[in-house]
Order: C-alpha cells, then structure tokens, then sequence
C-alpha cells in the first residue's frame, strides 16, 4: 500500500533540491499515482502546493523552534519537517499526534533514526505551542517582514507593493493569494446561452459539482468540487474553457465583430483567441513552440471553432506578410505573473527584480515587432497577469509615445460590476488580486492613430 505521506515527502524533496520551483513537478506525480483514491490524491495535492505556498511561514515557525536553522538541516529532515508542519498548522482533520508520528516513521525509515528524537522533540513543541507563536512586528520596517512572514511573500515584493498600495491593500492581496480558488470556467456562447445556461449547471449539480455563476460576466461560471475537469459534463463537447474572469476581460473589452480579422501573437494556451473567435470571422492564434500550439489547435477543434488558424511563430520576428491586417491585435505578453500566484505558486519563488526589468524589456521587442499589424483605426489590446507599473502603466505610456497609438475609453464597455475601478479613468484597468474576486490583471485597449 502506498504511503501518502512518503509520496509527498518525496515530491517536495524533488522541489527542494535545485531550488526551482518546477509548475509540472506535482501534476506529472499525481498522474503517476494516479490509481490512488481520489481522498490521497488530495491530500498530496493539497499538502505539497500549501507547504510551498506557505513555505517562508513555515520555515520562519521552524527556526523559532529548532536549534538548527532550516538553511543547514539535512535536505530529507528540512523536507519531512516543513511537510509535518504544515499539517499541524494548516490540516485541521490531521491531528497533530499523527502528522509527528508519522515523521518520526519517516525519520527512521529512510535512516535517519538518529535523527528521531530532534524530528519528535521539534514538532511535538510546535504542536503545543501553535496557538501563541510570534510573529514579525507588523509596526516595524513599514510591515515588510510582518507581512513576509505572515502571507509567504518576498520582502522585496511585499516592499514594491507597500511603495505602490500602502499596507492595507497590499495585506488584501497577499490575504486573497492563499484563499483557496474555484475553478472559472467560460461557458461557449456558440453553444450555451440564455435559459441553456441554467440546464447545463443542472447538469453540472447532477455530477457532484457545486456551480456558482460569477457576478461580472453572464458566461463564466465558479466550479468546485471537480475532480478532473476532462470527466465534466460539457468538456468534451466544448460547451466551455476553462479561463480565469479576468481573463476573459480583454475579448468583453475588444468586442470583436463577425466581418473583423484577429491577431493573437502570443496565444498559448489560447483562451483569449478562442473567445475571439466565437464573434469574429477570422482568428490568427500564434505561439513559438509546437507544444503550445498542438493544444491551441486541440482545444479549436473541441469547441467547435473552425474559424482560428493556428500557426508556430516568434513574435519577436516581424512578419511583412501581417502589416495592416489586423482590426484587433491581441498582445498578452510574456510577463512575470504576479498577478497570478494563488493559482501558481511558484511564480513568486521564481521571480526577480532583475527579471521583472528583463520581461518589460522582452515585452517592448515584441511591441516594436507587430505593432504595425494593426490596419490604421484598427485597435491594440495589451494585457499582462502581473502587477507591476513597470509592465503595465509604463509600458502603456511608451506605446503611446513612441507609437501611432492613443488609448481608448473603456468605461462603457467593462461589465456594471468593474465600472467603479479606479483605473479606468486613464483608459486601462488595472485589477488587483481579490479586488473583485479575480486575478491581478491589466488591460489596456489602443486605438492607432
């Protein structure tokens, strides 16, 4: 019989050694396992992606209770103890005595019985202690370690967003990113609308599955309880994609229309140009890896959308072929994603200051590289899933100034709910994690000029 917790001990090994956060590292185990019962499955899932969502709290707790430090504790007993913490602090249905026990078994298992008494004496402390831990003083460095500490944050992005939203609403985003999320799916207005809307949920609520629909956009629907989207009801058929609201915004705000032509050059996984094709005639979708595009392709074909053409290609190399054909040009750039780490946790491990510089650089190349496909009166869609000025408001002002660019009103066309977002008034919008229940997103729209 497997060991759930061994399995989760070994995958967070696995992240630990090389110090990146691989994304695929716990999807390719749970495939692996995948003949376990859906109850560990979930326990897996949930212990590897809150240990390293919580990590710096973690280790932050372990360091106040071990006399040697997280940075020189043998890598297997570092692992094991960041595992079993998590348990006591974050898995109430676990009881303490178990989650010690079990590393203790662990410990001496895989030879380190000599080590037995150091695991035991470490958590059985933690265990009695949890509810009166101290933590960074939240009045001291302007928050910055309080907040590190407290949400698992970075001190050097706690400290951009503290300069850019003050305290209060950058503990608001920091508090929503460990929130756990529902999976957002876009219902195909090509085949769900109206009254059908509320039949498919039934169908939804038949299989187990508790529906809310989202109150921004009619189309979006808020899932939990799935197992495996691809066993859902709709999935095979293409009545949806799975696509976070936010999003979904730039097709709600381009609004292409059936005679138009759309460009998307940076298109994987392809929700923005699949959404674009259920209302235009023509949809160009691009991404630089076959990988990226087999998919785009595959997901088409699933919703029924045979107006997108999919094509392998840098965007950062011009094509003459395109100058002056696109009505809509979507550029969802590369970005550093910050606006996206509750659902991808690794981002914020991953992430530097230097590589935020070196994204905005990348983004400028590819702008320079196909501003030119937009058809004169035709419209730029830029959007990234970040929050940082330097992607986003910056880059926004460079177009415009360096470009026959100029950014267009977008108050009438963002749904009811976004209309009293503060950004608006300069003709982008910027969403903040949780503001509206939805990722850290920006989108501007441009008309050229």
């Amino acid at each position: 019989m497997a060991n759930i917790r061994e399995i989760t001990l070994n995958i967070l090994i696995e992240y630990d050694r090389d110090g990146v956060r691989k994304p695929s590292l716990l999807k390719d185990s749970l495939e692996k396992y995948d003949y376990l019962e859906t109850r560990d499955k979930a326990f897996i899932k949930r212990c590897v992606d809150g240990c390293l969502e919580r990590q710096i709290q973690i280790d932050y707790i372990l360091d106040s209770f071990s006399k040697v430090k997280v940075s020189k504790m043998q890598p297997f007993i570092r692992s094991l103890l960041r595992m079993s913490v998590y348990q006591i602090m974050f898995m109430d249905a676990v009881p303490d005595s178990a989650a010690c026990n079990e590393a203790v078994k662990l410990a001496q298992k895989h030879r380190f019985a000599g080590l037995k008494s150091f695991v035991n004496g470490v958590l059985r402390n933690i265990a009695r202690s949890k509810d009166k831990i101290e933590y960074p003083d939240r009045n001291k460095e302007g928050g910055v370690k309080y907040l590190s500490v407290l949400y698992s944050m970075p001190e050097w992005i706690c400290r951009m967003w503290l300069d850019r939203y003050g305290f209060d609403k950058t503990e608001e985003m920091l508090k929503f990113f460990l929130l756990p999320r529902p999976t957002v799916i876009r219902l195909n207005t090509n085949k769900i609308q109206g009254k059908e809307t509320d039949a498919y949920i039934k169908e939804l609520e038949d299989q187990g599955v508790v529906v809310k629909k989202n109150p921004i956009l009619p189309y979006a629907l808020e899932l939990e309880k799935t197992d495996n989207i691809r066993f859902l009801p709709g999935f095979d058929d293409g009545r949806f994609f799975v696509q976070d609201v936010s999003s979904m915004l730039v097709t709600q705000i381009a609004a292409p229309e059936r005679d138009q032509v759309v460009v998307d050059v940076c298109a994987a996984p392809g929700g923005k140009s699949l959404h674009a094709a259920e209302h235009a005639d023509t949809v160009l979708s691009r991404d630089v890896s076959q990988r990226k595009c087999d998919l785009i392709r595959e997901n088409a074909e699933r919703m029924g959308l045979s107006n997108v053409k999919v094509e392998e290609y840098d965007a950062r190399v011009h094509d003459r072929n395109l100058e002056g054909k696109a009505d809509i040009l979507y550029l969802d750039l590369p970005c550093s994603g910050l606006g996206i780490i509750g659902r991808k946790n690794d981002i914020k491990y991953n992430a530097t200051k230097k590589g935020l510089s070196e994204l905005a650089a990348l983004q400028w190349d590819i702008i320079k590289t196909a501003w030119d496909y937009v058809k004169p009166g035709g419209i730029l869609m830029y959007s990234t899933c970040t929050v940082n000025s330097e992607e986003n408001e910056e880059m926004v002002k460079r177009i415009t100034a360096e470009l026959p660019f100029k950014t267009e009103d977008i108050s009438d066309s963002v749904p009811d709910k976004l209309k009293g977002c503060e950004s608006l008034k300069n003709g982008y919008i910027q969403l903040l994690p949780g503001e509206y229940g939805t990722d850290g997103f920006f989108i501007a729209k441009l008309r050229r000029i």
